[in-house]
């Protein structure tokens, strides 16, 4: 029941929790552990059974929320009249009279929840400093009723962990009578560099910092140079220190502002942090101690909030580093990581479309996917296509993606060899681009012409894969034969595709002197042929059937479709939507995501959603003919009226741009529905437990499968998800993160009274800002502007509601900036942070021509109410 810090073997978690073992293991290799011993979750069975044993227990296991506190409170109570039996007291006069005498003591809890990779419990439980051996008894009974302390309970709870069987030990160790203590990290928490340092300090005991009741002296060591890379000396005006008697007191600092540690002493901590960092196999936090120059390692548990590369994104500590963006992040509007399906999916179509420029070979390709994210290898890209490449790359990203790259030193990132999977890509980049002039000469020559064959092309392609999904296919060649009709609609676009670019800016040089930059933007307002514009007229007719507005809920519109009880109109209009749209809806790109057939009480809402009154598209009608009208005119005036008319005509294909990823997405509905198929095969052979674990599987493994009755399915997709379980916890993925762990933030750009991103969409709006991290998480109202990280297709409908569009990331041509554009919404976006900056209901002013976005003030804010 009683285990000293030499205890061997070191006995197990569920006796003496994460911080005793950890101290034990750290002790038995060598580290500098003042001496003491752990009372064991055994210790304290008695008192466990005397509390579940009591009225107050089953009241504390019914309790909600709300009358927790009182509860818990109750037990403490309860606890502090707790004694211990005389073997107890016996055995535990025994171990303290083998640490060394007149040593006052440091009494903390271990409980076996606590410290471990997946929940540290960070400052929930209780510690006593400078016990008395006298005392003892009293401070190990505190640190036992902590295990019923409010905050340890509800965080059990968030976690899903249980609280009817509570277990806890405490460790008994010498105190430290430190001169200077505190915490150090092993890597960077603010930027999640793996190759320095932290350090907090101050003189006295570590309370002060571990608390926060000081602002503290910091380092950042940079641990493989062993060299300090940022000091900050903070004026700490207090100190804990020992009361000799026993127990600790605060005392004045008149010498505050002088530094704490030593640089010499500061690279020393570093070092106790990465040498407990090397023995955990993982990033740690420690706390630490000074007396008499000696170092002291007091407690040290894992950092289970850092973000943990995966294997293949990481080089060497000291060696050459590499530079990833995260396209997921970057190009599709949303945070979640993609399936194992999904991705595999989504990457063979971006090899499918981008050929030699995004090749998918690990840390020899351009690209890596893994893990349910996908990376631009930026390294490789620029060793490949040379460092020239990287402004034209960024120009599609948004303003602050841009301003991290260009702060970063980019010659630290290029590659010293080129990777043989890369050898020839210039070339071939080329040769690829010349095969694609003769369709875009084409396309110049007679756009109609071109128009019509991808139409066409469009047509045919979408027959044939739904001919295909129903013949029974082999899941791999079913995939194969999808992808290679994408590919031939993307070499088709080409014709469709460069019209309008070349237009674009045909059109910006003939009023680059006129200040129509806002006119030219409205111009490309309601395009046509933009399948995601297109979506958002339909819904918003289908929205606005009287019969859909008095429907009562999702349950009685998905019974009256099912029974087809609406009317013939709003049937048809129904059907019309579901044949060409129902495959969309929000992260659509990934195969795991249900499609809108499949929930349609969850289609309702959307429908519900849309403010039926704000006709939002006859607006962007209006504006662009407006703006047609307005340019004409000043084209008139230089008699260049026909050339404005033929530029103007060939820049309205631009909304086909859209037009490959929509077929895309249709190719992905029908290799999900043959994927869910085949999924409930396997759940009726008891080969997987639910049909959407067919999505855990990889393309090669699901054909497998088919063919291979004797296949271990559970097993594959354990072992596929098993790497994911490290990220769990990561809910906001870095736009800029390079291979040794560092995230590149956004420098900050303020104008004089607002916050500069991109201009996206023209014009100026107030509102009330609705700041969503969910489409529909809540209602925008009319007249709110719409604040969001990013947004894809799925958020279609909301934008009809929007009087304007704030955007953290996203380019012009990310999916939210395009229907701002088409929906003639103002729009800024490239604002890193304005989720948390901006508050729901702040009246905001967006300025979509400036790029600028202002939270106004209390006065202004008055008078807008």
């Amino acid at each position: 029941m009683i285990h000293t810090f030499s205890a061997q073997p070191v006995p197990p978690l569920d006796q003496v929790g994460g911080k005793a073992r950890s101290l034990i293991e750290a002790t038995g290799a060598g580290f500098p552990v003042p001496d003491g011993f752990v009372l064991g979750v055994d210790f304290f069975r008695e008192w466990i059974e005397t509390l579940e044993s009591g009225e107050t227990w089953a009241a504390f296991l019914a309790s909600s929320e709300t009358g927790l506190r009182n509860r818990c409170d109750t037990l403490k109570v309860e606890c502090a009249r707790l004694r211990l039996a005389p073997a107890q007291t016996a055995a535990l006069r025994d171990a303290v009279t083998r640490l060394r005498p007149g040593r006052l003591l440091a009494v903390r809890s271990s409980s076996p929840e606590e410290d471990l990779d997946g929940s540290s419990f960070a400052g929930e439980y209780e510690t006593t400093l400078g016990v008395a051996r006298d005392k003892l008894e009293d401070a190990i009974r505190h640190s036992f009723a902590s295990v019923f302390d409010v905050r340890v309970v509800h965080y059990k709870r968030q976690r899903g962990m249980r609280v009817n069987r509570p277990r806890i030990a405490v460790v008994v160790q010498e105190q430290i009578a430190s001169d200077m203590s505190g915490v150090a990290f092993s890597l960077n928490p603010l930027n999640n560099c793996y190759d320095e340092a932290v350090i907090n300090a101050n003189f006295g005991l570590g309370e002060t910092v571990v608390a926060g009741a000081v602002t503290p002296d910091t380092w950042v060591v940079e641990k493989i140079r062993r060299e300090i890379v940022e000091r900050k000396i903070a004026d700490k005006t207090h100190l804990l220190e020992l009361d000799p008697d026993g127990g600790t007191r605060d005392a004045r600092n008149d010498d505050g502002a002088r530094p704490s540690l030593s640089d010499p002493q500061a690279i020393e901590v570093a070092e106790l942090a990465a040498r407990a960092e090397t023995h955990a196999g993982r990033p740690m936090d420690i706390e630490w101690a000074m007396e008499d120059q000696q170092l002291y390692l007091l407690q040290s548990r894992p950092i289970t909030t850092h973000l943990p590369l995966p294997e293949v994104l990481v080089t060497p500590a000291g060696g050459e580093k590499h530079l990833y963006l995260d396209l997921i992040v970057l190009s599709q509007g949303f945070e979640d990581s993609l399936s194992v399906l999904g991705l595999e999916y989504w990457g063979r179509m971006l090899e499918a479309m981008k050929g030699e420029t995004m090749i998918n070979r690990g840390r020899e390709g351009t690209v890596v996917n893994v893990d349910g994210r996908q990376y631009i290898h930026l390294s490789n890209v620029m060793k490949g296509l040379g460092g020239g490449i990287v402004p034209r790359l960024l120009s599609s990203f948004d303003a602050a993606t841009r301003r991290i790259v260009e702060s970063i030193d980019l010659a630290d990132y290029v590659p010293a060899r080129k990777p043989d999977a890369l050898k020839g890509m210039a070339w071939g980049a080329i040769k690829r681009m010349l095969g694609f002039l003769p369709r875009g000469y084409h396309g110049f020559r007679n756009p109609d012409s071109a128009l019509r064959a991808y139409e066409q092309a469009e047509q045919t392609a979408v027959a044939e894969c739904r001919r295909l999904s129903g013949e029974g296919r082999a899941f791999d060649e079913l995939a194969t034969a999808f992808l290679e009709r994408f590919k031939g609609l993307t070499e088709a676009m080409v014709g469709v595709g460069a019209p309008p670019m070349f237009a674009r800016w045909r059109l910006g040089r003939l009023f680059k002197d006129d200040d129509a930059a806002d006119l030219l933007v409205s111009l490309e307002m309601d395009l046509v042929g933009n399948p995601t514009s297109e979506m958002g007229h339909r819904l918003w007719e289908l929205a606005s059937f009287p019969q859909i507005q008095s429907t009562g809920d999702g349950e009685e519109f998905r019974r009256r479709i099912e029974a087809r009880d609406y009317s013939p109109d709003l049937m048809e209009s129904y059907d019309a939507y579901m044949d060409r749209f129902g495959c969309r809806g929000i992260k659509e790109i990934d195969i795991a995501t249900p499609r809108c057939y499949e929930d349609l009480p969850a289609f309702f809402l959307q429908l519900q959603a849309i403010d039926v009154a704000n006709d939002t598209i006859k607006t962007a009608r209006r504006r662009r003919a407006d703006a047609y009208e307005q340019l004409l005119a000043i084209a008139r005036q230089k008699g260049k009226a026909r050339r404005f008319e033929r530029l103007a005509k060939a820049h309205r294909m631009a909304g086909f741009r859209e037009a490959p990823k929509y077929f895309f997405i249709i190719t992905v509905d029908l290799l999900r529905r043959r994927a869910l198929e085949l999924g409930r095969r396997f759940v009726e052979e008891g080969r997987l437990d639910r049909a959407i674990q067919v999505f855990d599987l990889r393309i090669l493994e699901i054909a497998r499968a088919e063919r291979e009755p004797d296949l271990d399915v559970r097993a594959l997709v354990t072992a596929n998800l098993a790497p994911r379980r490290r990220l769990a916890h990561i809910t906001s993925w870095p736009r800029v993160i390079d291979s040794r762990g560092r995230i590149f933030h956004a420098p900050p750009q303020d104008a004089a009274d607002g916050l500069v991103g991109d201009a996206i969409a023209p014009g100026v709006v107030r509102g009330r800002a609705k700041v969503l991290h969910a489409p529909y998480e809540k209602p925008l109202l009319e007249g709110e502007i719409l604040v969001t990280r990013a947004s894809d297709p799925g958020w279609t409908p909301i934008f009809i509601n929007a009087a304007g569009v704030v955007l953290e990331i996203g380019g012009a041509l990310q999916h939210g900036a395009v229907i701002a554009r088409e929906y003639g919404l103002p729009c800024v976006s490239g604002l890193d942070g304005a989720t948390k900056m901006i508050q729901d209901g702040q009246l905001i002013e967006v300025d979509g021509s400036a790029g600028v976005v202002r939270v106004l003030p209390p006065d202004e804010e008055q008078a807008g109410t």
